[in-house]
């Protein structure tokens, strides 16, 4: 299957961004990782973590829960998994990434 890889982040406060431009305070949010086969457009994997994750550092879960469904083909994803340990585990899997 072909996959694509991304996050978002959701605010869990009801002022948000707002606050932080008036106060200065910083508010925090969740994001959500996942991965959708990108035919089927079903979520094959999904991984919630704090704002202070990167992008790159949810990927190998991600890799590993995909995998469960149907081998994995091409992983398509953008500039935030451009890592030398984000193509080390494609290349482990046999996984062709696509990074833009």
């Amino acid at each position: 299957m072909v996959i694509a890889v991304d996050s978002s982040g959701v605010s869990v406060h009801k002022c948000g961004g707002w606050v932080g431009r008036v106060y200065g305070k910083k508010k925090r949010y969740v994001k959500v990782h996942f991965a959708i086969d990108v035919k089927t457009k079903e979520i094959v994997a999904m991984d919630v973590t704090m704002d202070d994750r990167h992008d790159s550092e949810a990927l190998p879960s991600l890799m590993v829960d995909a995998s469960r469904h149907r081998a994995i083909i091409e992983a398509c994803m953008d500039g935030a998994y451009d890592s030398i340990r984000s193509y080390r585990l494609l290349k482990r899997m046999g996984v062709k990434p696509i990074i833009n």
